[in-house]
């Protein structure tokens, strides 16, 4: 009776080491999946300075508040092309400039400096053109892929 319960805890024991080796196999697959998916939507092109990394911020920011100005002047219904890829460049850079402070160690974060949606909640005008923006362009994909598809 002995060996039968020493057999019953060896089996339990193997068990348990494959379980715990499977477990610590699939966490390193997935942190090894995020860092990939990490560097492909923020990718470094090299060690940039802080100085550097903050003064790109600045100024992505900045292009950006001059746009939500300009739009509160002239109280416009609407985002020219150019603006929307204004939009979108400086979207990517200041995502950029933010994962590389995080990655250099000098993100602050509030109150002193803030994230992408953040920066957006100060900025409620170009916010809700580029909303309305890429809602017009996806109803007018979708249209377009409609009679694409009538017409077949």
């Amino acid at each position: 009776m002995d060996n039968f319960y020493l057999l019953v805890i060896s089996v339990l024991f193997l068990l348990l080491a494959g379980f715990l080796i499977f477990y610590f196999q699939t966490q390193q697959n997935f942190k090894d999946l995020a860092d990939k998916l990490n560097e492909i939507q923020h990718p470094h092109t090299g060690v940039r300075s802080s100085e550097s990394l903050k003064h790109e911020l600045a100024v992505q920011y900045d292009v950006l508040v001059l746009l939500e100005a300009e739009i509160s002047k002239s109280q416009r219904e609407f985002l020219t092309e150019p603006e929307l890829q204004t939009f979108d460049v400086a979207r990517h850079k200041i995502k950029a400039s933010i994962a590389g402070l995080k990655a250099n160690g000098d993100w602050i974060g509030l109150p002193f400096e803030h994230e992408w949606v953040e920066m957006l909640d100060r900025l409620p005008n170009v916010l809700a053109l580029y909303r309305k923006a890429e809602a017009d362009k996806q109803a007018r994909e979708l249209a377009k892929e409609a009679s694409d598809a009538s017409q077949s």
